[in-house]
């Protein structure tokens, strides 16, 4: 299977993104016409949420984190998230544990 449509959130963002430190979805779209979502986060921003949650007591004030299906990346960047997206294609054999379906 290949991405054939994909859209980065982050693009929408007026004020830019951090590539070291930050989280963002993307959405794309296979050749066999189904939908996904992948959650993206830095792993310097698992940090940086789990600090902001100790100052705001949110998650037992930093003590976990949750995410569904999250997955961690050295940098937020295009042509990393491209790879990842598709090596995990290639290697997975239920793409609904690891992304989420988007239904039509």
């Amino acid at each position: 299977m290949k991405i054939t449509k994909i859209w980065f959130e982050f693009d929408e963002w007026e004020n830019g993104f951090n590539e070291d430190d930050d989280n963002s979805d993307v959405y794309f779209e296979l050749d066999d016409g189904s939908k996904w979502c992948a959650e993206f986060f830095t792993y310097k921003n698992l940090i940086t949420i789990s600090q902001k949650n100790q100052h705001t007591g949110e998650c037992l004030a930093g003590q976990y984190f949750q995410s569904n299906k999250a997955i961690f990346i050295s940098k937020m960047n295009k042509d990393l998230i491209v790879s990842v997206l598709n090596e995990m294609i290639q290697n997975e054999r239920d793409l609904t544990s690891v992304f989420t379906a988007i239904n039509n």
